[in-house]
């Protein structure tokens, strides 16, 4: 089976994309490796929030780029929030890239490499359930980000989330609970729990914070 590396970018919330792209791609079979050198396909999972985060994306594709003269890589996939935000100039910007795709489509990622899609953008106010899609932990084992809530409805002036993470979706409290439940199966004793706005938490499906 081909050999996956992924490089992750940006904040928590994006380090749990990717990781669970991860655990779909290590359900099917691939090898996950750290090594870009011997990768036969490179994810980069983008954080595209300010300029610096941009610049470092941008700089993280071009040197996995380079592993497709010097090294084994066949694919490069650019996932996250800078794809998302740039997502009809990045193709035309980094021919070096095979497959883009954004906030909304990660989930998707095996299906994206395996069927040669070059771009897939979805509705970005739409979110998997976590509690069903497999995870790579990538914190040491005995503590893991629990994700209980995407996007923001606070549209500030000078942030992008809205724009490129939807609207604000809380994880119900049973789906939070199954999750938390299979990390703890895995020796996780500690949850920090992670949104672009932890403390609206709830009001969106039970009509009030509900974080306690």
């Amino acid at each position: 089976m081909k050999k996956i590396a992924l490089i992750s970018l940006g904040c928590p919330k994006n380090q749990v994309d990717s990781e669970v792209m991860l655990g779909l791609l290590s359900a099917r079979g691939y090898e996950l490796v750290e090594d870009l050198s011997v990768a036969d396909w490179i994810i980069v999972n983008t954080c595209g929030f300010i300029e610096s985060a941009k610049e470092e994306s941008i700089e993280a594709i071009l040197e996995a780029a380079e592993y497709k003269q010097s090294g084994n890589c066949e694919k490069l996939a650019v996932t996250g929030c800078l794809a998302q935000r740039y997502q009809k100039e990045i193709l035309e910007e980094l021919p070096e890239i095979d497959v883009v795709t954004g906030t909304a489509d990660y989930h998707k990622i095996v299906t994206l490499l395996e069927e040669d899609v070059t771009e897939q953008f979805g509705d970005i106010d739409s979110s998997p359930d976590y509690s069903l899609l497999p995870r790579v932990n990538s914190m040491p084992f005995y503590t893991a980000y629990l994700k209980i809530a995407d996007g923001c409805d606070n549209h500030c002036t000078y942030c992008i989330i809205p724009s490129i993470r939807g609207k604000y979706r809380s994880r119900s409290i049973e789906e939070l609970v199954a999750e938390a439940e299979e990390l703890v199966k895995t020796g996780v004793r500690e949850l920090i729990l992670v949104a672009q706005d932890t403390t609206a938490y709830g009001k969106d499906l039970y009509g009030e914070p509900k974080l306690a």
